[in-house]
Formats: structure tokens, C-alpha cells, sequence
């Protein structure tokens, strides 16, 4: 899922994580050099068909492509696996790739196309109730061509597609055709071809070690551990008191290590968005002027001082201006309390003697449903609620756990994240807007169940089409469409906080950061290349 804070940082609890052996990095040539780390949360499944190492950056298992860029700009999508970039037929249907040489899994089979037709067919196979399966709704085919090539057919044109290339491969041999993804032996025992392999995985932990038979040779970071310690107070207090290399925290909690000494914040732009669902089945946020309403009313600026301690960027629509030419600078809210006002009374919603506005006899409220492990949510909740009230709107603020928000998804509210695999500004905005979700996806897809004709045919033109102008006048006609009849309330775009040790650097050459997708631990920050770090 996806009060205003008026403590200059939140009260640590007293929680002592023990750490036996937590070094942050040691250069004693009787120990392995580790990294360990602090997690808020660790993958249910290490199968990347089940969409672990699935954003072109995995440390297990490799994708034909990754990510290569900086953190300011939209990454490009470049070779990995992959000999060179696809080769594309002149109507943009057929995608042929030819696969590196010499590549080996972690167990010494030999990568090839087998494997990579094993796992997009497992992924599509609905048999195999892969989370990933809407990703590939436009694959047709994928069939081995020729000795080490691999043919992906498309049912129609998709610059975007290579985004789907980014999912990290299995071996063909430990794929059983129409066997659910719950079953598999990759969800708790993993074979790649990346740096690392698992060492140690249970609830609490996940240890990965170096890959001795690399192709590039075993990575110098021998072993990766990640504690999962779920509160964030409990991983601050944990960072500040024991020997772990790094965590990622919200923002003012991350502030609290700036100007301590032995530690330094990272701080990463992403594409990942926080704003709140606004139902269509509720009386209030269904209607269409209500929403502009809001979009207007509320103060972005405010909150990301307040709630993020400057860490993030006004969210209007789901597109960041990391996206360049994607971008439509000109497609904001403008905040305008007076013009809402004018909305909510044109719609009916008129005041009344308790402050809350009333139309019918139904008054202007709604649930608020926040993950309650997330004090980043709660508390943009609570601002959200307080910043509302003013405009004769009550928010009651509640938590939930996903599972217990899906059900009340029609009826109540949930502040939501979003921005899983943002590589193309198509597959940032496809979910969240086209009509066909989120029936052809996940209930978080299109909650509002927002349908517009003309939102669809610009989402179709900008999926379909090759020509980059064309793209990117349809995905500006987006954005236009959008901040006329949106769909959701969106805050910001969020700037993930990471705290690390500083002594990393007197003995790494370390990698930066990427634009990041919606992440909720620390597989990215200034960990996500771990296996190209290089003694110093």
C-alpha cells in the first residue's frame, strides 16, 4: 500500500538488535570481506520468476540487459547477457537477440537460449500464476533462433518492451512446465549466473556469497548479508548502536546521521510516487470534480519539507521529469485553495455546522488506509488528513496491512507506492491509467478503476508507436489529459534515504545510485552494484 509532524525527528525505541560479528567491512585476510546490512523488509520468494532481481540489477540471477546511467536521469537499458541490443523488424513485431558466449549458471550448466524461453514461457504461462504475467501481455512468442539466438514476438508494436528484458534468467532444467510458481525449488534454493550465490535464507535473514566461478572472476565484496528489522525507529536505533554497514530510512530519520561522525546519508532520486487511492464505489471521492478539488488543495511543498525534510519532488502526474522528453512540465496542479473551494460547492459538497462539508446528508469523509510497518505512509497520511480539514473534509486515518486493504480498495482510501519497474515512461503510466486495469492486473493497478477514451487511445499511440516524437506528443497528451481529470492524488516523487558507514569508502571503490524504482528495502542505494565494487 501506498498529521503533521511536529517533532523534529521521532522518539528511538530502545531496541537492541544483537550483531554478532557485524563488521562493517573488514580488511583482515581471516575474514571474508561483508557488507551487511539492515533491511526493512526481505523477498518472500529469491525466484526470479516470481519477480526477484527483476528490475536488471540482480546479484543472483542476471537479466539480458541491465541498467547503466546516473541517478538524475532515466537509466539506459544496455546489454547484459545479451550480446548487443535486439534487433527489431521494420513493423516492430519480431525482437531477435543473441546471447553472450562462454556464460555459465552458478551450478556449471551452460546459459543458453533454452533457458531464456524457459523463463519468459513460465512467466506468461498462467499455469504458473506468475506476479510478472502482466508484463508480457503483449508477447505473442518467444522460441529459440538459431544457435544462440531468441525470437520474441509481439502481438503489437512496444518500444517499452525492453523494460521485460530486465528479468533475471533461470536455468531451463529447474523450470517444470505448468508448475505454479509456489512450487518451484528457485523460490528457496536460486541458480544464476550472476556474482553471488545464496548462502543463507530464512524469515529473518538472507546471506548471499561470492560466486567463485564468475565468468569476470568472484566479485571483492566476498558476502552480502541483509537482517530484516521491520519498524524504522528499531533500524535507527540498530544503525546508530551496532556494526551493520547500511540501511535505508524516511527521510527525517536519515537527516539524524547527516552530521554524526562515522556515518554519511545517500540520498537517491526515484521514480517511486507516494498519493492515495480515491474510490470509486465512495459517494464523496468518485466524483470527478472532487478529485480536481483535491489535486488542488493540497499543499505538496509542505509535505516534503515537513513529512520528507526536503528529500522528494512535487508528484502531479506519475511521470518524473527524470523522463526528458516524456516530460510535460506544463501538466501541474497549481495550488489554488480558492478555485477548490469553488469546485467542492459547484459539486454539491456545501458546508455545514460541524465543519464538514454535506451534500445529501452524506458528508464529505472518507478512511484513509496506511501498511502499518511504514511510518513514511503514516505520516503523509496524517499531514494529508490535517491539510484536508481545512477545506471542510475529514480523513479518518487508519492502519492496514495489504492483504486487509485489498478488499476495501472500492470503499476506502489506501496511500499507495508505485514506480515497480519504471525504465520507459509506458510502463509508469499504462497501469495506472489505462481502462483494461486493474482487471488485467493487481487491485493497486488503477484503483479508481479511472476509464477515459481518449486517456486510452494516447496510452495506446504511445505504446505502439516507434517514432520517438510520436511518443512523446501522446505521453504529453497524457499528462495534459490527466491534470484535467485525475484519477488519484498524488504527492511526491520520493528521494530514498539510505545511512552508511563512512569508513566504506577508505576501503571500496564503490558504485553510485541509478534512478530508482518503488523499492521497499535495500537490494538498490549505494548497494545495488555490490558485485562491481573494487578493493581499494
Amino acid at each position: 500500500m501506498r498529521k503533521p509532524v511536529s517533532r523534529a525527528v521521532a522518539i528511538l525505541l530502545p531496541i537492541v538488535i544483537a550483531c554478532t560479528g557485524c563488521q562493517a567491512i573488514t580488511s583482515d585476510a581471516s575474514v571474508k570481506p561483508t557488507v551487511n546490512l539492515l533491511t526493512p523488509a526481505l523477498p518472500d520468494s529469491l525466484n526470479p520468476l516470481a519477480g526477484f532481481d527483476n528490475n536488471g540489477v540482480g546479484k543472483i540471477n542476471e537479466s539480458l540487459f541491465t541498467l547503466e546511467g546516473e541517478s538524475d536521469t532515466l537509466p539506459q537499458i544496455v546489454p547484459l547477457l545479451a550480446q548487443k541490443d535486439p534487433k527489431i523488424s521494420a513493423d516492430g513485431l519480431t525482437w531477435d537477440i543473441t546471447l553472450r558466449n562462454g556464460i555459465n549458471f552458478s551450478d556449471g550448466t551452460t546459459l543458453d537460449p533454452a533457458d531464456v524461453v524457459a523463463s519468459y514461457q513460465a512467466i506468461k504461462d498462467p499455469r504458473t500464476a506468475s506476479p510478472l504475467a502482466s508484463t508480457l501481455e503483449n508477447l505473442a512468442t518467444v522460441k529459440t533462433h538459431g544457435k544462440d539466438g531468441v525470437r520474441f514476438t509481439l502481438h503489437e508494436p512496444q518500444v517499452s518492451f525492453k523494460t521485460s528484458l530486465l528479468v533475471g534468467i533461470a536455468p531451463s532444467e529447474l523450470i517444470h512446465e505448468g508448475t505454479p510458481i509456489s512450487e518451484s525449488s528457485l523460490n528457496r534454493s536460486p541458480v544464476g549466473t550472476g556474482p553471488y550465490v545464496l548462502d543463507h535464507f530464512d524469515s529473518s535473514s538472507l546471506t548471499l556469497s561470492a560466486n567463485k566461478n564468475y565468468r569476470d572472476g568472484p566479485p571483492d565484496v566476498q558476502k552480502v548479508s541483509y537482517t530484516q528489522s521491520e519498524d524504522d525507529n528499531a533500524r535507527t536505533q540498530a544503525m546508530a548502536s551496532s556494526d551493520f554497514t547500511g540501511t535505508v530510512l524516511p527521510p527525517r530519520l536519515a537527516a539524524s546521521f547527516a552530521q554524526r561522525e562515522g556515518y554519511e546519508v545517500v540520498t537517491a532520486s526515484s521514480a517511486d510516487w507516494r498519493g492515495i487511492s480515491l474510490p470509486a464505489d465512495h459517494p464523496f471521492t468518485k466524483d470527478p470534480k472532487v478529485r480536481l478539488a483535491l489535486n488542488l488543495a493540497i499543499n505538496r511543498e509542505e509535505m516534503i519539507s515537513g513529512v520528507l525534510a526536503g528529500a522528494g519532488r512535487p508528484a502531479y502526474t506519475f511521470v518524473p521529469p527524470e523522463y526528458g522528453q516524456f516530460y510535460n512540465s506544463k501538466a501541474v496542479f497549481t495550488r489554488d485553495p480558492r478555485r477548490a473551494e469553488e469546485l467542492l460547492d459547484d459539486a454539491g459538497w456545501v458546508s455545514n455546522k460541524d465543519g464538514i462539508r454535506n451534500k445529501n446528508g452524506q458528508r464529505a469523509e472518507f478512511t484513509l488506509l496506511y501498511n502499518p510497518g511504514d511510518t513514511l505512509r503514516r505520516d503523509l497520511s496524517l499531514a494529508l488528513a490535517s491539510q484536508l480539514e481545512k477545506f471542510g473534509i475529514k480523513i479518518s486515518v487508519q492502519p492496514a496491512t495489504f492483504d486487509q486493504a485489498e478488499p476495501r480498495v472500492g470503499t476506502d482510501s489506501i496511500m499507495l507506492g508505485g514506480g515497480d519497474t519504471p525504465y520507459d515512461v509506458d510502463t509508469q503510466l499504462y497501469k495506472m491509467l489505462h481502462s483494461s486495469y486493474p482487471e488485467a492486473g493487481a487491485y493497486y493497478d488503477n484503483p479508481t478503476h479511472f476509464s477515459n477514451a481518449k486517456m486510452d487511445q494516447a496510452l495506446h499511440q504511445g505504446r505502439t508507436s516507434t517514432d520517438p516524437k510520436t511518443r512523446a506528443t501522446a505521453y504529453k497528451d497524457v499528462q495534459d489529459l490527466y491534470v484535467k481529470d485525475p484519477s488519484m492524488l498524488l504527492i511526491a516523487f520520493i528521494d530514498h534515504s539510505y545511512v552508511q558507514r563512512s569508513d566504506v569508502h577508505n576501503t571500496w571503490n564503490t558504485t553510485g545510485t541509478l534512478l530508482e524504482p518503488h523499492e521497499h528495502g535495500t537490494a538498490w542505494g549505494p548497494w545495488a552494484k555490490i558485485g562491481a565494487w573494487s578493493k581499494k
